[in-house]
């Protein structure tokens, strides 16, 4: 009966084992209180704001450059928020499918505002709202750098580096 037990349980075990390969992505809803909040708990760190969609070929192809650079430098102070702008009934769900087909692990942000205009205010007066666009601050929360297109990991590098 023990021997029974203790097979199950390493049988158990193994199943678990397999099915932890990578955790699942956090998919978290953000607004533009949201938005302020997570710039001033990053303050002391390089943040990289990426607004991006799933239906947005450019920003699905600069998604690796992106994941690759915050491997590369987040022992050095980079912290990289993924927000995404879809907006249809099956957002989330889309989102984090794309999510976990990338494995991505670290948070991620769904935008749900009721006003767009405000939030795309909250992040830049001068934004349009168009995607991909990635926003670079430095320690100091100060934007530094703004990038309304799709970008290579040595783009990236050459306005990170520095700040870092």
């Amino acid at each position: 009966m023990r021997a029974a037990a203790l097979i199950l349980a390493v049988m158990l075990a193994l199943v678990q084992a397999r099915g932890q390969t990578s955790p699942a992505p956090v998919l978290y809803s953000i607004d533009e209180k949201g938005l302020a909040e997570l710039k001033a708990k990053s303050k002391g760190k390089v943040l990289i704001l990426n607004f991006w969609a799933t239906w947005c070929k450019p920003c699905v192809e600069e998604f690796p450059e992106l994941v690759r650079l915050q491997s590369a430098y987040a022992a050095r102070g980079l912290q990289l928020a993924f927000i995404s702008i879809d907006d249809d009934m099956r957002a989330r769900q889309k989102v984090t499918s794309f999510l976990n087909k990338t494995k991505i692990s670290f948070p991620s942000y769904l935008k749900e505002s009721s006003d767009d205009e405000r939030f795309i205010n909250s992040v830049d007066s001068s934004w349009s709202g168009a995607v991909p666009a990635t926003f670079i601050y430095d320690r100091n929360g100060r934007l530094v750098k703004k990038r309304i297109e799709e970008s290579t990991f040595e783009e990236l590098e050459k306005s990170v580096k520095p700040l870092l």
